[in-house]
């Protein structure tokens, strides 16, 4: 798989996201055949909290250690007929993810390291790191107490660091599950969903579960 320098025509190329790796196949299919999204209200206010901080703590990356930001990114197999796109939330010589959770988890969650991972792919980068980071109404009130004096390994209250080196068995799973999507989607079955807690912040529940409307 190749980084691809043509942002603008795919081809008829598959649009794969990156931060889809590894997520419920069901929800990728939808968002393929254009179904309108419905967030829940408790989780526009998260994706609200999460933009706010990206942007606080994407300046601190950007302006004291040089980083670009939002940087587009595309992956494409001419073999498996699908491209991955992505926006690295910040990249140097090596790319930084930001997440935003109303809880940290003692270990990066496998769609994260997913995600990472296809931008390490891309950039050719041994290393990347994840930062979570906790959601705050005011994100300076979290962010000013981080400590970035051994950046990029960055230590603070609410908030986790962790380095993650490149997996190429981890990008071929990563490949095998959009490919898989892509599958489902040209037959116009849909795949079977995780059923799972992560469908309570699914913009396409109402799908999966039409008796809740």
């Amino acid at each position: 798989m190749r980084a691809n320098g043509n942002h603008n025509e795919n081809d008829g190329f598959i649009e794969f996201y990156a931060s889809e790796a590894l997520t419920c196949p069901r929800r990728i299919y939808f968002r393929l055949k254009g179904y309108p999204e419905r967030w829940p209200e408790f989780v526009r206010v998260r994706l609200n909290q999460g933009i706010n901080t990206h942007n606080v703590l994407g300046e601190i990356l950007e302006r004291r250690f040089g980083f670009e930001l939002e940087k587009h990114m595309v992956l494409r197999s001419n073999r498996l007929g699908f491209e991955i796109h992505g926006r690295v939330d910040a990249i140097r010589d090596f790319p930084i993810e930001i997440k935003g959770k109303t809880s940290l988890p003692k270990n990066p969650y496998d769609y994260h390291l997913a995600q990472l991972n296809i931008y390490l792919r891309w950039a050719e980068a041994e290393y990347g790191y994840l930062y979570y980071i906790k959601l705050h109404e005011e994100p300076m009130k979290v962010i000013s107490r981080i400590d970035f004096s051994r950046f990029p390994i960055v230590r603070g209250p609410n908030f986790k660091a962790f380095e993650v080196p490149y997996d190429g068995k981890l990008f071929r799973e990563t490949l095998k599950h959009f490919y898989s999507v892509k599958r489902a989607y040209e037959k116009g079955k849909p795949p079977e969903g995780w059923n799972n807690y992560t469908c309570r912040f699914c913009p396409y529940r109402y799908l999966c579960y039409p008796d809740e409307e």
